[in-house]
């Protein structure tokens, strides 16, 4: 969804929240505390001075927010805000930073931070279906991002370097982890849970490190320098296509990224890009995500090590 449709859609706040509302419970509201359906809309004014709308529970007598124990919660920002903040991250082929949130809402950095983060952890998949699982060709390939650091020397700068591990369906979904070295142990297990034994071929680069771990008569091994020279198509471009698109927004938007935060920024790509032909579902598809739980703040500052 646009900002054109966006703002044609939820002229007035009250359209927001009953568009939140909707979304929230599809077959009526239910009280958060007990589950009962007996709930009565009450008009109130909030701490900014604002009108505000609450529910009561006609069986506990709860009081409870439309927004409250979601991503939403303890926000006291306007809900036309966050929808275009989702509005703006479902349409950022390459994401969009805090700095650029910021501009756009009028609202301060920190304020943009979290929002972004919270959006981010509803654009995220919480499972996923193993890829290949149609019989479809699978490339696996690992990567590097980051470890830039002023006058500190080649050895520091690839000692911070972010390793990425990344699987990815020909022509389908993607799947990248951030791993904390190459080892098999640590490979292994991600490799297993990520692709099914349907994959009809298992594409990776020349290196032997996936020789004994996936099945011979699947395992194909590409060798980049022939097939630069023949002119053909790499063997992994699908997976190397998806690191690229993922580092070109790590350098035109956000710049720095906190290591501790990168794979929820992975995640946040992997979601949108495995939903590049939804576009018109994807707004609809991460504000249905922003019924999970509360994601507080003290949760997510911790300390920054931007690379």
């Amino acid at each position: 969804m646009n900002l054109f449709s966006l703002a044609k859609q939820f002229p007035t706040e009250d359209a927001a929240i009953e568009y939140w509302i909707a979304t929230r419970w599809p077959d009526g509201v239910r009280c958060v505390g007990c589950d009962h359906d007996t709930v009565y809309r009450i008009k109130t004014v909030g701490k900014t001075g604002k009108p505000s709308l609450i529910f009561e529970c006609g069986k506990c007598q709860l009081h409870f927010s439309p927004t409250a124990g979601t991503l939403f919660h303890d926000s006291h920002l306007p809900l036309q805000k966050w929808f275009a903040a989702i509005a703006l991250m479902c349409e950022g082929k390459k994401g969009i930073s805090a700095n650029q949130m910021k501009r756009h809402l009028g609202v301060t950095y920190k304020t943009a931070w979290f929002m972004c983060h919270r959006i981010r952890k509803a654009m995220s998949d919480e499972s996923i279906e193993p890829l290949g699982s149609e019989g479809q060709v699978i490339e696996i390939d690992e990567s590097f991002v980051g470890g830039k650091v002023s006058r500190a020397g080649l050895p520091e700068a690839n000692r911070r370097k972010v390793k990425v591990l990344g699987i990815a369906e020909r022509g389908g979904r993607v799947h990248l982890k951030k791993i904390k070295n190459l080892k098999l142990e640590t490979i292994t297990p991600i490799l297993e849970a990520s692709i099914s034994e349907n994959a009809s071929q298992i594409h990776t680069d020349g290196s032997t490190r996936y020789v004994n771990l996936l099945p011979k008569e699947k395992h194909v091994r590409g060798n980049h320098e022939r097939e630069i020279k023949a002119g053909d198509s790499l063997s992994n471009q699908t997976i190397e296509g998806a690191f690229s698109l993922f580092k070109r927004g790590v350098v035109g938007s956000y710049h720095k990224l906190g290591v501790e935060h990168m794979d929820a920024y992975l995640g946040e790509f992997c979601w949108r890009f495995n939903r590049r032909r939804e576009q018109l579902e994807m707004f609809d598809a991460a504000l249905s995500n922003m019924t999970r739980e509360p994601l507080p703040y003290a949760k997510l500052k911790g300390g920054d090590d931007p690379f």
